[in-house]
């Protein structure tokens, strides 16, 4: 039974050394890795412990950490120029890249990704970004932005968003990220090769 869920948000993260996250928590957030069905190695999840905003989730009664996720401020260009094998003009504008996200597997399904993807978006739309991005196998992850950003329409906190097409970036992993190839029934990945790390790169475009 996951207990209410709060966020421990620090800014101006450069990497896992920094001791407002200390060792005992990372080793809490590697425990999420092994529920969660998702399969980075250990150095692939403290690498993504860090960021302009790093926000670790935690029990609110035991302080245990249940995920945490990551956001840089920075272009689609400057993030994915340079890739091997990619050539596409990516948007120049500055945005909120969805740098990292965990979530162990009980807190999965409880409505905690939708709540850690508005927080994410609002820090762009606090800095006046109309872009958000990130870099995925997983078409849940897509379907999880698309339907944050719906919530968020409805509310009324943006007028609308688009897509632009998905990119591929071809063996950006190297491997498959997941311990079963992720499935979702209205968005197909099929295209991927999860056996060298395909991946695709999806970009928003809010309104507000």
């Amino acid at each position: 039974m996951i207990e209410n869920i709060i966020a421990r948000r620090l800014e101006s993260v450069a990497g896992c050394e920094d001791p407002r996250i200390g060792e005992d928590t990372i080793q809490q957030i590697l425990a999420c890795r092994n529920t969660s069905g998702f399969v980075p190695t250990d150095d692939d999840v403290r690498r993504h412990l860090k960021g302009d905003v790093l926000s670790i989730y935690v029990a609110e009664g035991s302080g245990r950490a249940v995920g945490f996720d990551s956001i840089e401020f920075k272009s689609p260009k400057d993030a994915f120029d340079g890739i091997p094998g990619v050539n596409f003009p990516f948007p120049e504008g500055m945005g909120v890249y969805l740098a990292g996200v965990l979530i162990e597997g009980e807190a999965q399904k409880t409505g905690l990704y939708r709540k850690m993807s508005q927080e994410r978006v609002r820090r762009g739309i606090e800095r006046g970004y109309h872009i958000v991005f990130t870099e995925t196998q997983n078409p849940n992850i897509e379907a999880g932005i698309k339907n944050t950003l719906e919530a968020m329409k409805q509310s009324g906190e943006i007028r609308g968003y688009s897509m632009d097409e998905r990119v591929l970036l071809p063996g950006l992993y190297g491997r498959p990220m997941y311990a079963d190839i992720p499935q979702n029934d209205r968005i197909s990945y099929s295209e991927l090769n999860y056996n060298v790390g395909d991946a695709y790169a999806l970009v928003f475009n809010l309104d507000y």
